[in-house]
């Protein structure tokens, strides 16, 4: 609020306060000093007096008719019963102007903190201009930072609302402003302005006192010849400001629910919980079965031409004369019928992830091998530094998988039955790793080490004498020759 640069009743300064502090600082500086100087803690001598000031100060800052003419004249309010003319109207808290139109307007301010959220008020006698400004202000501040946390989703959309609808204008608050400035304008002979103000305040005349003191000054002022137009009662530029990203709410939440849920690669579903789809021909589908049958023709019972591993990919052919049956050409080149009902439609990677993640299995322990196609006598350290967990495949020139471990994060573990070759080694780190699809279902990266291990028998003189073990460290330091090389997760996941 318009404020003097002094204090000469020291209200401010016995809360320990700046002239001018709002509301909600002169209430925290007096639950403060109040309980320190209260005489049943304090024992010094002046602390009854200290007290009785503190009560007295907080009385009239507290009040906001009477903060407002505390800090424009320096002295106490005039009281609501008294017909004592003050000697100033009320300036606007934000520009500083006398308005005819003042009012005493409150909007809210959400600001959250992850799991909780706080309220704040921006309060004030404002012109309209101003008081506009404050609104949008308020409601930018609660936009930006009231959604962050479970309460802010519920006191984020009051505050907009209500800052949309003109903020809180108390009544009897309102009532008294005006009839102050109302007085303020007679005692100047400005008439026609004191009539037009008490006029206005004939809206918020709620309690007996209101409505005979306002009745007392139309009484006592005639209207002016112009015509005084309600401010108020309009909407202003910051009521379409405000309403713009409250409209668009609707379409973001729109938007973000159709990027979550992406409803074009959502097969329809059966009751049989198989997605299923109308076929085109040269359309991309994926095998939604483990073990899928590609027969001759379209009948059971006909000779079985390849079998596909689940989520393997396919190209539709043509359509059946049933709809229950598609022909289709796999990756190999082999042409036969599937079930309709056996293909998935949609984005095969999304719906393999999907899968993945519902079908984890029991997380492997340290150092087990998770698939083995031959056995020796030879054994490797692994050191796994990262923060993820790793799979580490060993694989012959050709691709093909011999021996497959899990290395979790932090872990450095000796592993064996390593059979005699030559191998090259490829690994993949990520979180939650599934036993049913081999992979990470979360950040799966995968890696070839830049060198091969080879292994052959060796004397018992000989294999004694070598007692170190070849070592393999996944994560290296940047410009370390040996830093492995980034490879595509679907070779790390292929075996010829």
């Amino acid at each position: 609020m318009s404020t003097i640069a002094q204090d000469p009743k020291g209200y401010y300064a016995i809360l320990g306060l700046p002239p001018g502090a709002d509301l909600d600082a002169i209430k925290a500086a007096y639950r403060t000093r109040v309980k320190a100087a209260h005489p049943d803690r304090n024992g010094a001598a002046d602390a009854r007096e200290e007290f009785q000031r503190i009560v007295e100060a907080y009385a009239v800052l507290k009040d906001v008719v009477a903060r407002a003419e505390y800090d424009l004249t320096g002295a106490a309010c005039l009281d609501g019963g008294e017909d004592i003319a003050p000697t100033a109207p009320f300036a606007c808290c934000g520009c500083g102007k006398v308005t005819a139109q003042p009012r005493y307007v409150i909007f809210h301010q959400v600001k959250s903190w992850l799991v909780w959220a706080k309220t704040a008020r921006v309060e004030g006698i404002f012109c309209r201009d101003c008081a506009d400004r404050a609104a949008a202000k308020a409601s930018t501040a609660s936009w930006a930072f009231g959604w962050w946390s479970p309460p802010g989703l519920l006191l984020t959309p009051w505050a907009l609302v209500v800052n949309l609808l003109g903020g809180t204008r108390p009544r009897p608050v309102n009532a008294r402003v005006l009839i102050r400035q109302a007085r303020a304008f007679l005692a100047r002979g400005e008439t026609d302005l004191a009539h037009a103000v008490a006029d206005q305040a004939q809206r918020y005349a709620t309690f007996p006192e209101h409505r005979r003191q306002v009745a007392d000054l139309l009484a006592e002022t005639a209207p002016g010849t112009g015509r005084f137009k309600d401010r108020w009662g309009v909407i202003g530029g910051s009521f379409v400001a405000q309403l713009l990203p409250l409209a668009a709410l609707p379409a973001t939440v729109a938007v973000f629910a159709l990027i979550w849920l992406k409803p074009w690669d959502e097969p329809i579903r059966t009751a049989a919980g198989i997605g299923v789809q109308a076929a085109t021909v040269g359309e991309m589908r994926h095998a939604a079965l483990d073990a899928l049958k590609v027969r001759q023709d379209a009948h059971e019972g006909s000779p079985v031409l390849a079998l596909l591993d689940r989520f393997a990919a396919v190209q539709v052919v043509e359509t059946a004369d049933s709809p229950e049956w598609t022909r289709v050409r796999t990756a190999a080149g082999v042409i036969g019928y599937v079930p309709t009902r056996a293909l998935y439609g949609g984005s095969g990677d999304r719906l393999r992830r999907e899968w993945c993640a519902e079908n984890p299995g029991t997380l492997p322990q340290a150092g087990e091998v998770l698939m083995r196609r031959g056995s020796g006598d030879n054994r490797i350290m692994i050191h796994n530094d990262g923060r993820r967990d790793a799979v580490v495949k060993l694989k012959t020139p050709r691709g093909t998988t011999v021996v497959t471990y899990f290395i979790p994060a932090t872990y450095h573990i000796g592993v064996g039955g390593v059979p005699e070759g030559t191998y090259r080694i490829e690994f993949a780190v990520g979180s939650r790793y599934s036993r049913a699809c081999g992979l990470f279902v979360d950040d799966m990266e995968a890696a070839q080490m830049p060198f091969t291990l080879t292994f052959h028998h060796l004397s018992p003189v000989k294999s004694a004498a070598l007692a170190a073990l070849p070592e393999i460290t996944l994560i290296t330091a940047p410009g370390d020759p040996r830093q492995p090389l980034p490879i595509a997760s679907d070779r790390f996941l292929g075996d010829e």
